[in-house]
């Protein structure tokens, strides 16, 4: 794939996973700059349908935030809300202290967490973690001086329209940005309201989203290369591969 909007290849080792951001066991790290790249596309193509202004950020399967967390110290200027989801508890518990890095107090936290670490156990990765953070530290000032981001964290199954819808208390997503589950770190629950009822999770994903999106929303899925990712509601705007995964970018056909 050709880079469009995240050409420069720009200094991620501040936004490794582990080091300031919290990582867990079975959470993967989403490339930041191919993050970018989308959310940039999905930008881009909101702006073109007449839509302006901040955006409420919106990833209905978080798992740990990573990417959410990391789109916002990349993307400031462009979002006002990120709202993260997961049917796994444990996930959205651990995307809630992700976010958390994006308010002041959450970063002070860790930045204290890292602190107590280098100086009980000495390691390199810990001195280098504490310069991280006091790094992002600068940023997050600079940032909130201009605005901050409202975040939000959840429980709920993407594949029940009624639970998201419910869960969202009226926020309108403008665009939605998911690593859906597939490969061996990750799988929908058989659990969720899809699987149980034997129908394909991503269609009701996209079915589930109808339901809450803000007009002229964009929603962008990254899959393995062999989902379909495909509903008769959405019109689809771009698509672009890298590795073992797709890139989908559908917005909503209006009634």
């Amino acid at each position: 794939m050709q880079y469009k909007f995240a050409q420069e290849r720009e200094n991620y080792a501040p936004y490794a996973s582990g080091s300031v951001i919290y990582a867990a066991p079975g959470h993967t790290a989403f490339p930041v700059r191919l993050a970018n790249e989308i959310f940039r596309r999905c930008v881009r193509f909101r702006n073109t349908q007449g839509a302006s202004g901040r955006c409420t950020l919106y990833d209905p399967c978080c798992g740990g935030g990573y990417h959410l967390t990391t789109l916002a110290y990349f993307n400031w200027a462009e979002i006002e809300r990120i709202v993260g989801s997961d049917i796994d508890a444990e996930a959205a518990a651990l995307a809630a202290r992700n976010l958390g890095l994006l308010q002041f107090d959450g970063l002070e936290r860790r930045i204290v967490e890292i602190t107590q670490m280098a100086g009980e156990f000495g390691k390199e990765s810990h001195a280098l973690a504490l310069k991280n953070a006091l790094l992002l530290k600068h940023q997050l000032a600079a940032f909130l001086q201009d605005h901050p981001i409202a975040t939000r964290v959840f429980q709920a199954d993407v594949s029940d329209q009624r639970d998201i819808t419910a869960a969202l208390g009226g926020v309108r997503p403008d665009v939605v940005i998911s690593d859906i589950p597939y490969g061996r770190r990750s799988n929908w629950r058989e659990d969720s309201l899809a699987l149980a009822a034997a129908k394909d999770p991503v269609y009701e994903l996209l079915e589930s989203l109808l339901a809450v999106l803000a007009p002229k929303a964009v929603v962008a899925i990254a899959s393995a290369k062999t989902d379909k990712i495909l509903h008769e509601r959405y019109q689809r705007l771009d698509r672009f591969q890298l590795g073992k995964r797709q890139i989908v970018i559908l917005r909503p056909i209006e009634a």
